[in-house]
């Protein structure tokens, strides 16, 4: 009977153990294995196989269970098993989050290329938001790219992409992604590499493309390629292109004053520029004056100018004045010439060597100025009003971008279009501006583009010439208030007024930047001209000035380039930025009754 009883006994709590476990899991719920690891970086080191990240992802929660998704379809795609990798992809599609898209969007890129649909791959590579990738999501686009360019037979734009990818790269990769830049821009000519450098690439690519441009070229003679290499290590000191340098040592290139025996001036002396290259032409001679140099102009109008190197280079020159227009200054740069260059104008891609420098009278270097000098005079509210257009609109960008460097805050910008609308375009630029508040982007006239967050326009400055100047300029006075004193008003050299003209009431108070030359500076000078010329206008009078301050520069450009103080000369005061353009400060004057006297500022 004991016995029976305990065996009850025993039945009963086997029975409450197996109803309480019952119980407990319809409390908790079915228990879920987790994974035996954290999953790993999804655009990482891929050193498994598909099958095992695959396991992983199984066993995984969210959203480890996501990157060991991503991991598998890298492995199967760098196998080429695309077939595999789609069913996964599309339930990466389904499940994805916002903010996982953005990487289903590049596996699906990733998906096309190694399927070999590169026009595909380029489609949906393109509708990556790359702003939303991590630093290792970035890496692998860049790659996905540079096979992409690769595949289509673009060298140079496959190198791009590894070249940008290049510091995200961990130490013992870079050696590898190295050797495959090299390999890649060895199959460029050297006229495809100088053309595809330009000022939007970065630094790192520009070097590589100069660089290699160098070593390609098997017809420069060895004099030249000495030059150009030291050139280059001067200008890319830390550039990892160095390891495919010599380590012999090769001969320096001087960095002294220049003392040129034999200058070469290149200059378009016929055609529809010949005018203009004639007063520059002027000016260099008058320049050259008592000088031991010799000066050899050359006519690049119409002329190829490897011819015109060559020619040059035979006639033993030994420093370059010019060119005057912007495509033969680009021309004559892929050409990497081994003498010094003094360019007349400021080409879009100027790349900062030694022995390279630019100067011009370009109407957006004025703008530049009178940013500065607005700024040094206390106004911080300055209102630009430009025609609206092309070159308008470009000046009235420069203020704006020197504005925002100076000031931190962007410049009010209005347009106009002609003189019908004037009186309504000046009148919303002012009312706009007075209000404090940003109005929209517009090409149409009387439009505002940019405004600072509040403050009502304390000054002016007009992106106008000669004729607009003195028919805008008494609406901003009627439109204010006739009685209040006129806003400070700041124009450019195009509104020059010659002094000795019957004076213009209108015009009184207007302040002006132009050449120091055309103020009284070097009287002795303008006489002779003015005996030897003497129907010569304004324009060419600063062409003529452009031209006598080239020459005179050429032995002060390496202190300069060394920060040495700036240089009073006729076109302004001189100094030049560590890429190697001059900068001018121009003077100011200040209009009343018909000269232009000191500003009262």
């Amino acid at each position: 009977m004991a016995t029976q009883i305990q065996r009850n006994s025993v039945t009963r709590l086997l029975c409450t153990l197996v109803l309480s476990s019952i119980l407990m899991a319809c409390v908790t719920g079915p228990q879920q294995k987790g994974p035996s690891e954290p999953a790993p970086e999804m655009f990482g080191l891929t050193d498994r196989s598909a099958e095992q990240y695959l396991t992983q992802a199984e066993q995984a929660s969210e959203p480890d269970a996501f990157s060991w998704r991503v991991l598998a379809i890298r492995a199967w795609l760098q196998q080429g098993n695309v077939g595999v990798a789609e069913p996964q992809l599309a339930r990466l599609r389904q499940q994805a989050t916002l903010a996982q898209q953005p990487l289903v969007a590049l596996l699906d890129g990733a998906a096309a290329l190694a399927n070999g649909n590169t026009g595909l791959a380029g489609q949906r590579l393109a509708a990556v938001d790359t702003k939303a990738l991590t630093p290792n999501a970035a890496s692998y686009y860049l790659l996905l790219q540079a096979n992409r360019f690769e595949q289509q037979q673009q060298p140079i734009d496959a190198a791009k992409m590894l070249i940008e990818r290049h510091e995200t790269l961990a130490d013992q990769e870079q050696n590898a992604g190295l050797e495959r830049i090299y390999q890649l821009l060895t199959q460029s000519s050297p006229l495809a590499l100088h053309q595809a450098q330009n000022a939007s690439n970065s630094e790192s690519v520009n070097g590589w493309l100069r660089l290699m441009a160098i070593l390609n070229n098997q017809h420069t003679v060895p004099g030249q390629r000495s030059w150009q290499l030291q050139s280059w290590r001067k200008a890319y000191p830390d550039h990892p292109g160095h390891r495919y340098l010599s380590d012999s040592t090769e001969p320096g290139i001087s960095l002294d004053a220049y003392q040129p025996a034999h200058i070469a001036v290149l200059l378009p002396l016929s055609g529809q520029l010949a005018e203009q290259a004639d007063a520059i032409r002027n000016g260099i001679l008058s320049a050259h004056q008592g000088q031991s140099s010799r000066l050899s102009f050359f006519d690049t109008n119409g002329r190829d100018m490897a011819t015109l190197y060559r020619q040059l280079q035979q006639a033993g020159a030994d420093f370059i004045l010019g060119p005057l227009l912007k495509e033969d200054i680009d021309a004559l740069t892929s050409l990497d010439p081994a003498i010094p260059v003094f360019a007349l104008n400021r080409p879009a891609y100027q790349p900062v060597l030694p022995h390279r420098y630019y100067f011009s009278l370009s109407p957006e270097a004025e703008a530049a100025e009178a940013a500065v000098h607005i700024w040094e005079q206390g106004h911080r509210q300055p209102l630009v009003f430009a025609p609206g257009n092309e070159l308008g609109r470009r000046v009235a960008a420069e203020f704006k971008t020197q504005w925002q460097q100076l000031s931190g805050q962007q410049a009010r910008l209005a347009y106009f279009n002609n003189q019908q609308s004037i009186e309504s375009d000046v009148r919303r630029a002012l009312k706009d501006g007075s209000a404090g508040v940003a109005a929209g982007v517009g090409v149409i006239r009387g439009s505002i583009e940019t405004a600072p967050p509040s403050g009502p326009i304390d000054s002016v400055f007009m992106v106008t010439n000669t004729t607009e100047t003195r028919f805008i300029l008494p609406y901003f006075d009627f439109i204010r208030d006739s009685r209040a004193a006129r806003l400070p008003t700041y124009v450019t050299s195009r509104s020059y007024v010659p002094g000795g003209e019957p004076p213009m009431s209108e015009l009184n108070g207007l302040q002006l930047a132009d050449m120091p030359w055309l103020f009284g500076g070097a009287p002795q000078l303008m006489e002779e001209i003015e005996t030897l010329w003497p129907t010569a206008g304004s324009s060419w009078l600063r062409l003529f000035a452009f031209g006598y301050d080239a020459l005179t520069l050429i032995p002060q450009l390496t202190q300069l380039r060394e920060g040495a103080p700036a240089v009073p000369a006729l076109t302004g005061e001189l100094s030049l930025s560590e890429g190697g353009v001059i900068q001018r400060r121009l003077q100011w004057m200040e209009y009343r009754d018909g000269e232009w006297q000191a500003g009262s500022e």
